[in-house]
């Protein structure tokens, strides 16, 4: 089973910051969140294919508006592994 994580860059990371609903759930800063990310993907690649998807916050915004959907982290994580599967499987189609 694929799983794919979310990788932030610092520029993407801060306008996360400015735009989630959950933002007080969020690390404040880019190296916090990034040491959180290794220790994530570490762990789930014990037991999963993982591959890094890397996120661009104003497409997910934009996809968030256009299904009125609230930028938290389950559905940043319901969207991380959707695009991040139709992305991988349009790569393996070609």
């Amino acid at each position: 089973m694929i799983v794919f994580v979310g990788y932030y860059s610092p520029e993407n990371y801060e306008l996360l910051l400015k735009t989630a609903n959950d933002r007080k759930k969020l690390d404040d800063k880019w190296e916090d969140w990034l040491m959180n990310f290794i220790k994530v993907k570490t762990s789930l690649s014990g037991e999963f294919s993982v591959e890094e998807f890397h996120v661009d916050v104003e497409k997910m915004n934009q996809y968030f508006r256009a299904n009125k959907i609230k930028n938290t982290s389950a559905n940043r994580a319901k969207y991380i592994q959707e695009v991040g599967a139709s992305e991988l499987q349009k790569r393996t189609n070609n």
